[in-house]
């Protein structure tokens, strides 16, 4: 009884001085701690603030859909025109939504610079009918300097050479016929010196196998000079070297110890006159292939361990015209054409993607319908020869299209 007596005493003793302490608060004191709790307020609010606030944001995309008919098979690559099957005589009709992006692009400002994180996708990842894979088409960082003109970007995005592409319907934008694309890994650096702007680049496909003996980038340069609203004209070009590495019958992976040295040059041309715009772009290479959307172009390996580059020169024209606010009419023709010389022995043994000319020759036209939707047509006629043996197709195409 006398320690429950004690203790009730202390927690007394304690209560009165804790509630004197605080009657003594002065005016002072209590506005002091007032202005302090007014700012880890909004410290707080700060640390909660919006990501959406804190920097420039914007969601965009499309969703396209294609209907296609084809007279003859696009083996490579069916939902969009590389070339013509050979004796792929089979026709056929194709409904293609896998042209449906969506992006994401953020940017802030500190000082002189301006930083920018982009990605976006598509749906032309490997699938199975109509369970479409998304895959990444573009993935980068984006840093440029308004002090010295200066930009670098490091990520996946177009190819920083042969950068034009022409205005057709169809996803492949005249694929082994003339145009030479792709999006890449890169690290990009760009000076803007008055009109002129000079890029270097180290661009490289991700590796896939861990023993790949593939070390070298594209080292690739080009210079560009702006002729203001009319357009501008470039030059650029690279190379790249890597030995040839081939699959033995038995599963051996077999180094030649022979390196293949690969080359481009190419020349591009855009020019806006009025309602009327043209796109011109002609390359000259050797050993191009799956850096610029030429699979399988690359190298003569009809011998494995002497394999030989295949030189190759192409490129394409494209015009537009707005007719009207509303309706656009394009036309466009290109033309891939290898050296048969460095294809010799490959006859009868060329597959599906290989060829020793690819044409395409196109007419589409948009009207657009309201704001965000338009309505296209296109055909497309398409010309492969494999030595002797010429195969053709025409792809007739509606396609409508929704962007955001």
């Amino acid at each position: 009884m006398k320690t429950c007596k004690l203790i009730a005493a202390v927690m007394t003793v304690f209560f009165l001085l804790t509630t004197g302490s605080a009657l003594a608060e002065t005016d002072a004191e209590r506005l002091d701690r007032m202005e302090k709790e007014i700012e880890d307020l909004k410290a707080d609010k700060a640390r909660e603030e919006s990501v959406w606030s804190k920097y420039d944001m914007r969601l965009y995309g499309r969703v396209k859909v294609d209907l296609n008919y084809d007279t003859a098979e696009f083996e490579k690559y069916n939902d969009f025109i590389g070339c013509v099957k050979k004796d792929g005589t089979t026709d056929s009709v194709n409904f293609n939504p896998r042209d449906t992006r969506f992006g994401f692009e953020a940017s802030h400002a500190t000082g002189n610079w301006t930083g920018k994180g982009r990605f976006e996708i598509d749906f032309y990842g490997d699938n199975n009918g109509d369970n479409l894979i998304p895959r990444m088409r573009l993935g980068y960082v984006d840093m440029a300097n308004s002090a010295t003109d200066t930009n670098v970007l490091v990520g996946q995005d177009w190819t920083p050479v042969a950068q034009l592409s022409p205005d057709t319907v169809d996803f492949g934008v005249l694929t082994a016929a003339g145009n030479l694309w792709w999006r890449i890994p890169q690290v990009t650096v760009r000076q803007q010196l008055g009109n002129t702007e000079l890029l270097v680049s180290a661009m490289m496909h991700r590796r896939i196998d861990t023993d790949s003996a593939e070390r070298m980038p594209w080292a690739l340069a080009r210079v560009a000079y702006n002729l203001g609203e009319t357009g501008f004209v470039a030059a650029g070009g690279g190379y790249q070297s890597n030995e040839y590495r081939y699959t033995a019958a038995d599963g051996k992976d077999i180094h030649t110890g022979k390196d293949i040295d690969r080359s481009l040059v190419a020349l591009e041309l855009k020019l806006s006159l009025g309602p009327v715009g043209l796109k011109a772009e002609g390359f000259w290479g050797e050993g191009l292939d799956k850096d610029f959307l030429r699979y399988d172009m690359g190298v003569n390996d009809t011998d494995p361990n002497n394999p030989k580059a295949i030189e190759a020169m192409g490129g394409f024209v494209s015009l537009t015209a707005n007719v009207t606010d509303k309706v656009r009419l394009a036309v466009g023709y290109g033309i891939d054409d290898p050296k048969n010389d460095d294809m010799k022995g490959m006859e009868g043994n060329l597959n599906a993607r290989q060829f020793t000319q690819n044409q395409q020759a196109f007419v589409n036209s948009w009207y657009q319908l309201t704001e965000g939707i338009k309505v296209g047509a296109e055909v497309v006629y398409v010309n492969t020869e494999r030595f002797e043996h010429t195969d053709e197709g025409m792809r007739y195409t509606l396609s409508t299209f929704y962007s955001f």
